[in-house]
């Protein structure tokens, strides 16, 4: 029953509209008028610039952080519980339900879970991110590319032991994959733009 109860509290918290909250207390309006409609990061750093932008991303991971970190504490197999925990702040923000089920992409959201979990496979994601968004500008193929390489960094240390003295903790590779699939999914629209060479490139504003 109580991993029923946070559970649900890890969804509403990653439930948590950060962008839609963040652009209407900054500009009186409703982010899912503008760019892609969408309410996450990337959209809101194209409509209203990095200011509001980052903000949004800042709280979204840290509040996914927070909910995975600090829930999966209470119970014994801490390693289980992040996963269980984690999964449920990025369906909460996938899945809103105060915006009729209709949320972001999970990538803010996913950036703070992956930091409770595996924040070594998360550093060479940022990297690989950092690298693609420079050489693209596509936001999308940059996230798409950035959990690939958690993925893939996650299935090494799980193989080699390396970052757990050899100790093979299969919770954390679980969750790569899993990761993977939703951000896949939820960029299939993104993945066709990108083979028609029709996706959005960022084109930052400034703010005001």
């Amino acid at each position: 029953m109580k991993t029923i109860i946070y559970a649900v509290l890890s969804y509403l918290i990653g439930a948590i509209p950060s962008g839609y909250l963040i652009f209407r207390a900054v500009k009186k309006d409703d982010i899912r008028k503008y760019g892609s409609g969408n309410i996450g990061f990337a959209n809101v750093l194209r409509t209203a610039g990095p200011l509001i932008g980052f903000s949004v991303l800042i709280t979204d991971a840290g509040k996914a952080f927070l909910a995975t970190y600090l829930f999966s504490g209470i119970f014994p197999n801490e390693s289980l519980y992040r996963l269980i925990f984690g999964l449920c702040t990025i369906l909460g923000n996938v899945f809103n339900p105060f915006l009729k089920f209709k949320g972001g992409k999970g990538v803010g959201t996913a950036l703070g879970v992956t930091l409770a979990i595996n924040p070594v496979a998360l550093s060479f994601a940022l990297s690989v991110f950092i690298l693609v968004i420079f050489t693209s500008r596509y936001v999308s193929l940059s996230s798409m590319s950035a959990v690939g390489t958690y993925m893939v960094a996650s299935v090494i240390f799980y193989l080699t032991g390396i970052i757990n003295n050899l100790k093979r903790d299969i919770y954390p590779l679980i969750f790569s994959i899993i990761l993977f699939i939703i951000v896949i999914l939820r960029h299939t629209s993104n993945i066709k733009r990108l083979i028609k060479g029709k996706e959005i490139k960022i084109a930052i504003k400034k703010s005001k």
